[in-house]
């Protein structure tokens, strides 16, 4: 991989972990006018709470291990499916309990949280095409190199 690829790679992955801290703040649900004022459940204020702050170290350390992969040559795509699904997976759930009460309206918050673990899962399998496409050229290989 190229200075350019690895840059836009992390950066990528940064963007990503950004859009994922930036959707655990924010307000994941709104109640609509129903009434009901005692009731309450995750993601309805903005700020971090329990779970947030596992997504947190969640993207945090997908970001450390991208950074030091390309420096160590570490394989990190599976690292960056696995977190990008296991936050679809975990956020997606939390998104269709929320669709599937009339009385709650999702917020941009959840919204950010989907679109990071999409994210996430993109850069994985682009860079694992990148390498599995890329050709390995060895010295063998290099009529100039005996």
């Amino acid at each position: 991989m190229s200075s350019k690829q690895k840059f836009a790679y992390i950066t990528a992955t940064i963007v990503a972990a950004v859009l994922a801290v930036v959707g655990a703040w924010l307000p994941w649900v709104r109640k609509q006018t129903v009434g009901i004022t005692d009731e309450y459940i995750a993601g309805l204020d903005a700020g971090f709470s329990d779970i947030d702050f596992l997504v947190i170290v969640l993207v945090m350390a997908v970001v450390v291990a991208v950074v030091l992969g390309h420096y160590r040559n570490w394989r990190t795509d599976v690292v960056l499916i696995g977190a990008g699904g296991l936050i679809l997976v975990v956020f997606g759930s939390v998104f269709q309990s929320y669709l599937a009460v009339e009385r709650y309206v999702v917020e941009p918050g959840l919204y950010l949280l989907i679109a990071s673990g999409c994210l996430f899962i993109l850069i994985g399998v682009v860079a694992a095409l990148n390498r599995r496409l890329t050709p390995i050229v060895s010295n063998r290989d290099n009529p100039r190199i005996g």
